[in-house]
């Protein structure tokens, strides 16, 4: 049995470390995007391709502004700076498009008409119009050539398109680049790849460390890409940091305890094995490892450690104790947590939540692969002789944690009344100072942000789609004017409706052709013969602004700079058939569900693992077993939040680690003979001590998701600790 499971452990090993290597192969197969984790909600195919539409909008772009005096410097640097990103990254070319768009609608000018020139034609003043086509084209300021008079002697496409673009943004053209007044040149890309992986990352920063702007011009930069990789790179730093920290005082637990390195490289096999085959495991069903899973499954130092001293403490003082004697010893706790823990995340395997489906997978696999490796490979390299002795440090008085576990009962009683839940996506996102200084200015100049919402359009035909969106144009602009967004962009700004085409035509026919027209013409000096205005073409939207286009009855509007003034609920009451999406708001409730989820998945895991325990230990004991890592999950929460801290998805996922090593703590306990109580409490605060220097320093980490992990584990685990004490025999404690 023994060289079975050695064969299967080493087997197991070899498979998955082959199958990380194939990965890697590929690239950094590593997920660092929260949003991951979470799962495709089933949406109509329309909200798909609204959410895919944003997500390349907003998520995949880049920008770049560069501040100087001098155009041609700035010029010059965008160029080159344009030259070198084109492997990554794609310019946007505004210039291009302004010209597509007007050679589009051009033809279309005689159904095309300013809100200004429609109200003058309503009112019957033609008048109006031809004195302003006038005003235009004797100014000395003029931009109209003899084509455009010859094809629209009253300039109403110009005023049609001037008007269309006025709220589009601060920006002009000046010689193909986009100025934002006359000291700033504003280049908008959008990523070849995603803004979370790593190559696209290093590719960026490569360019950027590496371009050198000359005196007189300075870059500012923002966009998804900049904080994924500082979030990263944070995250690199903090992990040495607190990894060399936490592998110290590890190191300096065992040789104090131990004195001896041996029971250290048995603790870094067992934990090396466990996290190789959790790895190796989850990236067989899975293409990336998510980070979170990652630093969950790493948990399973907590738990592979626990075997490990356990293994180190078991026949303490006996004298010719052999190893199979200890294997003897720890097997039926060791065995019995690994089927507990194993059964409880298989639950979350069930889910069709992808980050709590790794997590199983990692867990499961990572502790079989340990528990294999303590009982069936430490006998077999094992060549010590085991603590001679071992001090009463670790065994807690019975009283003593009473007290103590009704101390944390009474700081939980106070702490309930500050609880509370925080599913915004938003603290997600760390903001280093440099980088948020640098989105602030190119907000405060270009009116840019990322205050963008999205509306979602929806009719029976493409007729009703674009009155909708013209029923709504003249309430955002009156939401413009008044500070509240800073633009919006539709297609009906572009593309009238059928009705208001055919609106238009006839107001063009009845005022400002027949004998209005020829006047006109000849005071233009132009042949009367002239046709200018076809009223038989109907402009349709195909082709324009496809990019807000999910379909022929289904639309986007962009709302820019959207302020907290503006209640867009209320701005689209009476419109049926127009949503909001809020991607923010949406994400963060979808937290909050999976948030409620995890914590029923808790419960369920917890309901299968009594019924195993129930089966082994009966209905008594395995309530008492069970009632020790329960309490420590009900109350971390509330201790947590006497301190401020909110309750979140990661919490919740940090959990359920904390159930599975508190159960392994209860088991052990009460596993333990009375000679042998001591031993088994030292193994277990060896376990705390070092899961709480591997985990709990992550709560001074300035990421907020690795954060509420450590703070989580910080608490839970010292509460398992101590309550697992209480389950010391009763003659034990007379001694």
């Amino acid at each position: 049995m023994k060289k079975a499971g050695a064969l299967i452990w080493g087997a197991g090993l070899l498979v998955c470390l082959a199958v990380i290597l194939f990965r890697f192969q590929g690239g950094f197969p590593v997920e660092t995007n929260f949003l991951a984790l979470l799962p495709d909600e089933e949406q109509s195919p329309w909200m798909e391709q609204a959410n895919a539409r944003i997500n390349d909008e907003v998520v995949n772009r880049m920008v770049i502004l560069l501040r100087g005096e001098d155009f041609d410097s700035l010029k010059t640097v965008a160029e080159d700076l344009s030259e070198r990103l084109k492997p990554v990254a794609s310019l946007q070319d505004f210039e291009d498009q302004y010209t597509q768009l007007a050679e589009k609608l051009f033809d279309y000018r005689a159904a095309l008409l300013s809100p200004q020139d429609r109200q003058w034609l309503q009112d019957g003043r033609a008048d109006k119009v031809s004195q302003r086509a006038l005003a235009q084209i004797m100014s000395p300021l003029g931009f109209t050539n003899a084509d455009m008079i010859r094809n629209d002697p009253y300039l109403l496409f110009p005023a049609y398109l001037n008007d269309r673009l006025t709220n589009q943004s601060a920006t002009k053209m000046k010689d193909g680049w986009l100025m934002v007044g006359e000291d700033h040149l504003l280049l908008i890309y959008q990523l070849k790849g995603s803004p979370f992986s790593r190559e696209v990352q290093e590719n960026i920063k490569g360019v950027l460390d590496g371009f050198v702007t000359p005196n007189g011009v300075t870059l500012y930069k923002t966009g998804a890409v900049f904080y994924a990789q500082q979030g990263i790179e944070q995250g690199m730093e903090e992990a040495s940091l607190i990894g060399g920290l936490s592998l110290i005082g590890i190191i300096l637990l065992n040789l104090l305890v131990f004195r001896s390195v041996q029971p250290l490289l048995l603790s870094l096999l067992a934990i090396t094995s466990g996290v190789v085959v959790g790895a190796g495991g989850c990236l067989i069903f899975f293409e990336k490892l998510h980070m979170m899973a990652f630093v969950f499954g790493a948990g399973l130092i907590g738990i592979s450690v626990d075997y490990t001293f356990h293994y180190c403490c078991a026949s303490t003082g006996q004298d010719g104790a052999t190893n199979r004697m200890k294997i003897n010893e720890i097997i039926r706790p060791l065995s019995f947590g690994v089927i507990s823990s194993s059964l409880g995340f298989l639950i979350l395997a069930m889910t069709p939540f992808p980050g709590l489906r790794q997590i199983a997978i990692f867990a499961c696999s990572g502790l079989i692969a340990a528990y294999l490796c303590v009982i069936c490979i430490y006998p077999l390299i094992d060549r010590g002789t085991g603590l001679k002795s071992v001090w009463g440090w670790a065994t807690l008085d019975r009283n003593w944690s009473f007290i103590i576990g009704g101390c944390a009962v009474l700081l939980a009683l106070a702490g309930a009344a500050k609880f509370h839940v925080d599913d915004d996506v938003r603290r997600l996102q760390h903001l280093p100072a440099d980088l948020s200084a640098e989105e602030s200015y190119i907000r405060k100049v270009t009116q840019l942000d990322n205050n963008t919402r999205f509306l979602v359009v929806r009719g029976q035909s493409v007729d009703d789609v674009l009155g909708m969106q013209e029923k709504l144009i003249p309430l955002l602009d009156k939401a413009q004017r008044e500070g509240h967004l800073s633009g919006y962009q539709s297609v009906a700004q572009f593309v009238p409706s059928r009705t208001r085409q055919l609106e238009n035509h006839r107001l063009v026919s009845d005022n400002l052709l027949g004998p209005t027209l020829m006047q006109h013409l000849q005071t233009l000096g132009l042949s009367p013969d002239i046709q200018p205005y076809p009223l038989d073409k109907l402009l349709k939207p195909a082709g324009i602004l496809d990019e807000l286009q999910l379909s022929a009855t289904v639309h986007l509007m962009r709302l820019d700079g959207v302020q907290l003034s503006l209640n867009v609920a209320d701005l689209l009451a009476g419109f049926d058939g127009v949503e909001q999406i809020d991607q923010a708001a949406a994400i963060s409730q979808t937290f909050g569900t999976y948030r409620a989820r995890a914590l029923w998945m808790i419960a369920l895991a917890c309901g299968v693992i009594w019924v195993f325990l129930s089966k082994n230990y009966g209905v008594k004991r395995a309530s008492c077993l069970l009632a020790v890592p329960v309490c420590a999950v009900v109350t971390t929460p509330f201790i947590a939040a006497l301190f401020g801290e909110s309750f979140t998805l990661f919490n919740a996922m940090a959990l359920l680690l904390v159930l599975a090593i508190g159960l392994d703590y209860a088991l052990f306990s009460h596993e333990a003979k009375q000679d042998r109580f001591s031993q088994v409490m030292v193994a277990n605060a060896m376990s705390a001590l070092s899961t709480m220097m591997a985990f709990g320093l992550l709560a001074f980490s300035d990421l907020y998701a690795i954060h509420a992990f450590g703070v989580t584990i910080l608490i839970g685990i010292t509460i398992s600790f101590v309550l697992s004490s209480l389950l010391r025999p009763q003659e034990q404690e007379s001694k």
